[in-house]
């Protein structure tokens, strides 16, 4: 009787001791029906662990269970073994997994506030694991033999590439200037006194048909002399308009060769004469 007690006792320990070893599995089966069974299996092993006192062997187990139906209740579990047992950054991560898959969770408040210090505890842990890691120590500079103390009488050869650094010589680069501002100026201020001109060149133009029209008019009604007046004053104001045509032409000239050959040594003026007209000046090499 005491033999037949003592092989039933060592059965049902050891059926205890294979259930607690059994690994989870690692596949998941696609059936859902498989799934939740193994899920509530797993999720049955870890409240035995907790109420036997083994937190690690819950951990896994909760973890298996997750691993098969991911549920609100399962990460919280997690979070609070992790946290008993100091893995702060895996209570973190199961926390806000519960609050991922139960958002409207009734302790919501609570777990945010429970994050918040377990963020701060991590922090001063690291905080704490960075400042007690031992700096490098410095390497000690070895100091260079003095004269008399151990030095070669014979001279040390330098360094090759140092050598042909000292002999080569330095080889100037010049970069190419930018293109003048003051070129760009004279270039718009060339088209600016074109367009003058050419307006002015018009209107005197316009002026200058006006009175030779009033010339052939007063020329068909026989007022010879009111014709020869107005024939005499068209001329002067066809000339002028004629010679600001083609000042505007050469300014024109001028702004367009500023703006596509610039150099710092070209130039350009514009001076008005006192006899009436304009003169230009263009120099510097282009």
């Amino acid at each position: 009787m005491t033999m037949r007690l003592l092989l039933i006792s060592l059965t049902v320990f050891s059926a205890i001791g294979t259930a607690r070893a059994e690994v989870c599995p690692d596949e998941v089966p696609s059936d859902a029906g498989q799934r939740r069974a193994q899920a509530k299996k797993w999720f049955g092993r870890g409240d035995e662990a907790v109420n036997s006192g083994d937190d690690l062997a819950a951990l896994k187990a909760f973890q298996c269970s997750l691993k098969f139906v991911p549920h609100g209740f399962t990460a919280f579990n997690i979070a609070q073994i992790a946290e008993r047992i100091g893995d702060l950054e895996l209570a973190i991560s199961s926390y806000n997994q519960y609050l991922l898959l139960v958002p409207d969770a009734k302790d919501s408040q609570e777990v945010n506030h429970k994050l918040d210090a377990l963020r701060e505890r991590l922090a001063q842990v690291r905080l704490k694991e960075k400042e007690s890691t031992p700096a490098e120590p410095a390497v000690a500079a070895v100091p260079s033999p003095q004269a008399g103390e151990g030095a070669s009488e014979s001279p040390q050869p330098k360094d090759a590439t140092a050598t042909t650094t000292e002999n080569k010589p330095i080889e100037s680069v010049t970069s190419p200037e930018p293109p003048s501002s003051f070129s760009r100026a004279g270039a718009w201020i060339a088209f600016g006194s074109s367009g003058i001109l050419a307006g002015a060149a018009v209107l005197l133009n316009l002026a200058a048909r006006s009175k030779m029209d009033t010339c052939r008019s007063k020329y068909t009604a026989q007022d010879q002399a009111a014709a020869q007046s107005s024939c005499d004053d068209a001329k002067p104001l066809a000339y002028t308009s004629y010679g600001f045509f083609g000042a505007s032409a050469a300014a024109l000239v001028v702004g367009t060769v500023l703006i596509l050959h610039p150099t710092p040594t070209s130039s350009v003026a514009m001076n008005i004469l006192p006899e009436g007209g304009l003169a230009f000046r263009l120099g510097g090499k282009f």
